[in-house]
């Protein structure tokens, strides 16, 4: 489980051991936006996980709020995740508040969006700092957006590098993006093979 705040410093101590994920699927969909929904992704068909979840969620269980909203997110049922992620974000879980960020992206609240991935991005969400990297540049500041794409890249969110690349500024669904020239033009002066030698 990733923690923000003071959990995270109680983590980092030693003296408590995080949860494991035993598949190694946590953070899977990352690049996707949605942090967390790795362990979720092969659950949405599952309605007796979701309950577990669910049961586990109601008695506390900040986990079980991060992976039910994420499950609940992915499903497209905006309004049932919206509870859970909020709750585990109040708890302090970095995951929840990066996904109640694509949730209120989702729901056209963009501004309300970049604030909880930007806190989700200082607790260390490579997928939030992509997200608020790219937010950032839809607004026109490219230096924040620049600062975010890196962090996002650093810690080996492959989006965040992809659009740190020149020319690579516009989504890459846009029409035209995928055309590529074979050929260039010669320069003025260039000369072009063995007949021009």
């Amino acid at each position: 489980m990733n923690v923000m705040g003071d959990k995270g410093t109680l983590l980092d101590t030693g003296r408590f051991a995080p949860s494991v994920d035993p598949d190694g699927l946590a953070g899977a969909d990352e690049a996707a936006g949605v942090e967390g929904a790795g362990q979720a992704a092969g659950l949405l068909g599952d309605p007796a996980d979701e309950a577990g979840q669910r049961i586990a969620a109601e008695a506390g269980d900040v986990e079980a709020m991060s992976v039910l909203g994420a499950m609940l997110l992915r499903r497209g049922d905006l309004d049932g995740a919206e509870g859970p992620l909020r709750a585990a974000t109040a708890a302090g879980d970095r995951a929840a508040a990066n996904n109640l960020g694509v949730l209120l992206h989702q729901r056209g609240y963009a501004e309300e969006a970049a604030g909880w991935w930007r806190i989700a991005a200082v607790a260390g969400s490579a997928a939030a700092a992509h997200a608020l990297g790219r937010h950032l540049r839809e607004r026109g500041d490219e230096p924040g957006a620049e600062y975010w794409l890196r962090q996002a890249a650093e810690q080996g969110h492959v989006l965040g590098a992809f659009a740190l690349v020149p020319g690579r500024r516009a989504p890459l669904h846009r029409a035209g993006t995928a055309r590529v020239r074979l050929r260039r033009r010669p320069a003025a002066g260039h000369r072009r093979g063995p007949a021009a030698r």
